[in-house]
């Protein structure tokens, strides 16, 4: 069985066939395409079908649907996009997307399903990655926000009273701070420039001087032992196993990895996702699992 995985941001969208027997991505299918988050509703979508008929075509046979990750806010069974106030994509809001796609792909609307970005990056890990040989999961993005899931038995939880309401860490806070203005790719420029009274550009530059530079290097330490000590109620309420990390900024691990797991407890290993940008694919292509979709259906109505 074969379905496609996508994944969309404000300015682009992914595409890839996954084979369910094999569980890996067929990449020879792949296909990119910037798209204008500005543009009008045809132009958008225009630009999605075109990526979505590259995979299709490259794939030659037959698929059993498509698993859309989307950012939020999103409708995500009923595949309508809530998206406003933000500069990008905001000619979609109100639109039903699942029937809009279904239509230019010729394709049931049934066989298009929709869930988080953060969290199917989160379902990837727990269902094929390592985090599979875990029971309780929380996954964490680290990017231009910060993202989280947690996972039981490879399903999201979001309503429990073991997690916070949404399954959501970047609107708690931490010493009176949001966590999202201080565990994303901003908090981490704004920390280096208090620091130092300089500004850089992105954490790519941060870990190109935290071999050279003592500041930088304070600065990666700083991040990994206060996101450790901001996790560590949540991993100590939800009882989690597995900690799995993903995001831009995960790929700067080894310089905030040590302190971040010197003060981390309760959880048996921590890692970094080794599917990187493919994990919200992978995890989106899953949904045309019946019976793991049916198992999520009612958590997707609560998204």
């Amino acid at each position: 069985m074969f379905s496609i995985g996508v994944d969309i941001g404000g300015s682009h969208i992914s595409s890839c066939a996954y084979s369910h027997e094999n569980k890996t991505l067929c990449r020879e299918t792949f296909s990119y395409k910037k798209i204008n988050s500005q543009g009008s509703k045809e132009e958008i979508l225009t630009g999605w079908v075109d990526a979505l008929q590259a995979t299709i075509k490259g794939l030659g046979k037959p698929i059993s649907g498509i698993g859309v990750a989307m950012p939020g806010p999103f409708d995500y069974y009923n595949g309508i996009s809530k998206i406003t106030d933000v500069e990008k994509l905001q000619s979609l809001y109100d639109v039903n997307l699942r029937l809009e796609l279904a239509d230019r792909l010729k394709v049931q609307p049934s066989q298009i399903r929709f869930i988080n970005d953060a969290t199917a990056f989160s379902v990837a890990e727990a269902l094929i990655g390592k985090a599979s040989k875990y029971k309780k999961a929380i996954a964490i993005t680290l990017g231009t926000g910060l993202g989280s899931s947690f996972l039981l038995n490879g399903k999201p939880i979001i309503k429990d009273k073991q997690v916070p309401e949404g399954g959501f860490l970047y609107n708690q806070y931490y010493q009176n701070v949001f966590a999202d203005d201080l565990f994303s790719t901003r908090g981490i420029i704004n920390a280096f420039e208090e620091e130092t009274g300089k500004r850089l550009k992105n954490v790519k530059e941060l870990c190109e001087l935290a071999g050279v530079d003592a500041n930088a290097r304070k600065v990666f330490n700083d991040f990994g032992t206060r996101l450790a000590d901001f996790i560590n109620p949540y991993i100590e309420e939800f009882e989690a196993e597995v900690l799995v990390f993903g995001g831009n900024i995960s790929k700067a691990f080894e310089f905030f990895g040590p302190a971040l797991k010197e003060a981390l407890s309760g959880v048996d290993e921590i890692y970094v996702s080794e599917f990187g940008e493919e994990a919200a694919i992978m995890g989106s292509a899953l949904l045309l699992d019946e019976d793991y979709y049916a198992g999520i259906a009612e958590t997707l109505k609560l998204m």
